[in-house]
Order: C-alpha cells, then structure tokens, then sequence
C-alpha cells in the first residue's frame, strides 16, 4: 500500500499532468491502442480493490485509484478522442500583390520592367504611368498603372494580352481581366491562362464583361514593348 506522502506526490503530478494537457490541443495524439490501454489498466484497478478504510483527510484506495482512472481517461480524451481535436496548423497569410511585386524585383536576373504607354482611348490618355513586373522563370507578374479610367464592370473590362514570341501574333496569351475603381496608381497580378515561352509585349484592351478569348484590339489603352 502507498504511504500518503506516495499518493501526495503521485496525486500533484497526475493533476499537473492532466490540467497541462487538457489545455493543449495541438499536442501529438497518444498511439489509439495505447490510449485504450491506459483506460482499460486504470478501469481494471478500480474493479479489482477491495474499499479499505479511508485515510484521514484522504477518499479510499479504490477512490484515489479512480481519480488515475479518470485522470487517464482524461489524457486519452484528449489527445485521442477530443471534439476539438489537434489544433490545425494555421498557414501563413498569403502575399500582398506589392509583396509579390518586391519579391520579383529583387529575382533581377530573370525579371522584365517595362514601362507603359498610354494611347488616346477615352478611358486612357498619353500621360497614363506605371510598368508591367514578369519573371518568365516563376510565370509571375504584376502591373503597376497610374492614371487610367475608372471603367464601369457592368458595360466593359480591361483584358491583358501577354505576346509571346514563341506563339502566333494573332493568338496572344489571355493575362486576365480587371477593373480600376479607383483613382491613382493601382496593383494587379498577372494571371496567364497558359504558359508563356518569351514576354515580348504586353496589351490592355478594352472588353466586354468577363473578357474574350480572342480580341479584336479595337481598343487598346496600354501597350509596354519590350526594346528591339
């Protein structure tokens, strides 16, 4: 039989055990066969002792012996069979579009930075500013524009064509459609339907809602070249 000071120290570390644990639920989760077995030993010790007379200030044997029952249940809850469960793993926030931009600017080896060129379009004008940032090793890029017009999503879009000069003229890549609702200099990220071999040019048109697969580039509004 345990003296006190034995159950003392062994009641503290399970309550300390317990009471830490049940906190955590991110810890790793007990092996289930394992787990069972600490509920099963605990519950068997229970069944198995015969009530003895209590010690002052202190429950049974077969009390103190269902507390580790329970405290083991309690661990196994936890870490097996919790509601909650571990807790997931929380991913980082994903880049801002400025961010993506500084992270492709710094890769300079393998980065175009051309500027853009306003035209006379009603939605554009010939002092439109700012550049198109693409790495054709990471297929990623952005535009940076200043002073084109707001455009009204619900009559038209601005569309980016990306030509390639490994593909036909005619058939440039789709880079997406975007509206600018705001004045000023505005971020957008590039999102190229297809693979893109060698950027030469890049486009915006003017488009119906939603954009077009192929345009008529009856309304261009910025063009950035690539020097010749």
């Amino acid at each position: 039989m345990m003296s006190d000071r034995e159950r003392d120290l062994l009641e503290r570390a399970l309550g300390e055990l317990t009471a830490e644990l049940a906190q955590d639920a991110a810890a790793p989760a007990l092996p289930p066969a394992l787990a069972a077995g600490i509920i099963a030993a605990g519950e068997a010790e229970v069944r198995g002792v015969t009530p003895l007379r209590p010690t002052a200030g202190r429950g049974s044997a077969a009390g103190w012996l269902g507390w580790v029952a329970a405290a083991a249940a309690v661990l196994a809850w936890v870490f097996v069979g919790s509601p909650r469960g571990p807790r997931p793993a929380v991913p980082p926030p994903a880049p801002t579009v400025a961010e993506v931009r500084a992270t492709l600017l710094r890769d300079s080896a393998a980065t175009q930075v051309l500027a853009w060129k306003g035209t006379e379009d009603s939605l554009s004008s010939l002092t439109v500013g700012g550049d198109v940032v693409w790495n054709g090793a990471r297929q990623e890029g952005v535009m940076r524009i200043a002073g084109l017009k707001r455009n009204d999503p619900t009559r038209e879009q601005y569309q980016l064509w990306i030509f390639d000069a490994e593909r036909d003229d005619r058939y440039p890549v789709d880079g997406g459609v975007f509206d600018v609702g705001q004045d000023g200099e505005v971020l957008v990220p590039i999102t190229a339907k297809v693979p893109v071999g060698k950027a030469v040019l890049f486009a915006v048109t003017v488009e119906r809602p939603g954009g077009v697969v192929v345009s008529t580039r009856e309304r261009i509004v910025l063009l950035a070249q690539q020097p010749t």
